[in-house]
């Protein structure tokens, strides 16, 4: 028996790899469509299904996914997982009378959108770094459209100007429920450092941040407050000795309200990932961007940190730079002024782009509309 959405609209699909950086845009479009009344369904993989307060309430189905990394062996297994996932991803959309896919890129994304085209849906694909990522640029000559979060992302030569929207990128409520206020900066408050490593965590920052802590002068430590995610074996061994220093310090695998730590943060120290930058201008905060240290298809999060440096959040410190001498330095300079940190949190809240779902869901329509 074929499937009969109960709603008028039509329904929207959404495509996201398994990381959160490419899922929590896609969940943030979906609550916005769903609240406007469009069924939604989010293709992901198992690592993305995993997000399950994310996915909490949304359709979603759950792919087969594979790399293409590998030598020869390793393509043909991921061009026969791919022909498998564009199969049941095209069954599912005839099933729901999908209307529209929107990809949010990662390699979990791609057989949804072969399997879209298949059916002569509209694609837009919506990219969150500064540069275009692998799965985008391969599917950019299939797209009906491009929505970006930087006005200038690198990669899109040659597709039509007309058809790229600058709509930024859309984030979580609970990031959203975090906007407000600069924290006070006066030499009686506390000094709130956040540390956090993406998704994936970061076990560098668990290295070098707590010997570079340990070597800021007494006045600094005693009024530090930091919350610092590691996972690792040491997270008791850690936060024991930066308490034996005087530093308020909590360590944690995961912070679950990230929302209100990112809120109450005078800086944050982080990896480079776009969505961790798209939070980081939403809740306005200067940050010490890390980009994760690898080349080709993640070399974006290098010019991500650059193009948020170069524009006044903050720092970008490639990860072999990383050192406890340099961050104690870097810290203790920042914390010591009275104007540096307020100064970079007026340009990160500048950057913020708090109507990205709104924006990204308007266009959404409006291409239907051009399609219908």
């Amino acid at each position: 028996m074929s499937y009969v959405s109960p709603a008028s609209l039509p329904t929207i699909a959404c495509a996201a790899g398994g990381t959160g950086g490419h899922l929590f845009p896609a969940e943030a479009l979906a609550r916005e469509l769903k609240r406007r009344g469009h069924p939604v369904v989010i293709y992901t993989e198992r690592r993305g299904a995993a997000y399950t307060q994310a996915l909490a309430g949304l359709d979603h189905v759950v792919l087969p996914a594979r790399s293409l990394e590998g030598g020869l062996s390793g393509k043909l297994a991921a061009g026969l997982t791919i022909l498998r996932a564009t199969a049941a991803a095209r069954a599912d959309m005839r099933r729901r009378d999908v209307r529209l896919l929107v990809g949010f890129g990662g390699y979990p994304s791609f057989a949804p959108a072969l399997a879209a085209k298949s059916r002569a849906l509209p694609l837009l694909l919506h990219e969150q770094g500064a540069r275009l990522s692998m799965a985008n640029r391969k599917l950019l000559r299939f797209a009906d459209g491009v929505a970006t979060s930087f006005p200038d992302t690198a990669g899109l030569d040659g597709f039509d100007a007309a058809r790229i929207v600058d709509t930024g990128n859309p984030v979580r409520q609970a990031i959203l429920d975090a906007r407000g206020d600069y924290p006070l900066l006066d030499a009686a408050a506390l000094l709130r450092l956040l540390v956090v490593g993406g998704s994936q965590s970061a076990r560098v920052f668990g290295e070098v941040v707590p010997p570079a802590l340990l070597q800021l002068p007494e006045s600094i430590r005693q009024r530090l407050q930091v919350s610092l995610q590691y996972k690792g074996d040491a997270t008791d061994q850690i936060e024991r000795t930066l308490r034996a220093a005087g530093i308020d310090a909590t360590v944690r695998p995961f912070f679950e309200d990230m929302g209100a730590r990112l809120r109450d943060a005078h800086l944050v120290i982080t990896r480079a990932g776009a969505t961790t930058a798209a939070d980081l201008l939403t809740v306005g905060r200067p940050a010490v961007l890390v980009p994760i240290p690898a080349g080709g298809s993640r070399d974006e999060q290098r010019r991500n940190a650059e193009t948020l440096a170069a524009a006044g959040i903050g720092w970008c410190v490639p990860e072999p730079e990383l050192t406890p001498e340099h961050l104690s330095t870097l810290l203790a300079d920042a914390f010591a002024s009275p104007t540096v940190l307020p100064d970079a949190a007026r340009a990160s809240a500048a950057l913020g782009r708090p109507q990205a779902a709104s924006t990204l869901a308007d266009l959404v329509q409006s291409t239907l509309a051009r399609h219908t």
